[in-house]
C-alpha cells in the first residue's frame, strides 16, 4: 500500500519537531515530590550494584570496591531543587 500524501506531511511535521527540540522528548508537566524522585533514585541505582544505607541526616552510598560516599539529606534535598525542579 502506497502512503498518501497527508500522511507523508504528518511524518515530516513529527520528525521537524522532533529535530527543532534536538531529538528530546517533551517536558512533563507534573514533577514528582522529593521523597518519591529520593526512592526512584536509590531504586535505580540498587539495580546498578549500588547498596544504601539511612542514617540520621546522612545517606550511606557503597558501591562494589569502592569507598563509602555519605551524603546528606540536606544536600540531596538542594540537588533536587536545583538540578530535577529546573527541568519543569
Amino acid at each position: 500500500m502506497k502512503m498518501g500524501i497527508a500522511q507523508k506531511q504528518n511524518i515530516s511535521v513529527q520528525y521537524r519537531y522532533f529535530n527543532m527540540h534536538d531529538g528530546r522528548q517533551t517536558k512533563v508537566q507534573n514533577p514528582v515530590t522529593f521523597e518519591k524522585w529520593f526512592l526512584l533514585g536509590i531504586r535505580k541505582y540498587e539495580k546498578q550494584g549500588a547498596e544504601f544505607e539511612l542514617l540520621p541526616g546522612l545517606v550511606k552510598i557503597t558501591w562494589p570496591g569502592k569507598p563509602s560516599i555519605f551524603r546528606s539529606v540536606d544536600n540531596l534535598k538542594q540537588e533536587y531543587e536545583t538540578e530535577y525542579l529546573s527541568k519543569f
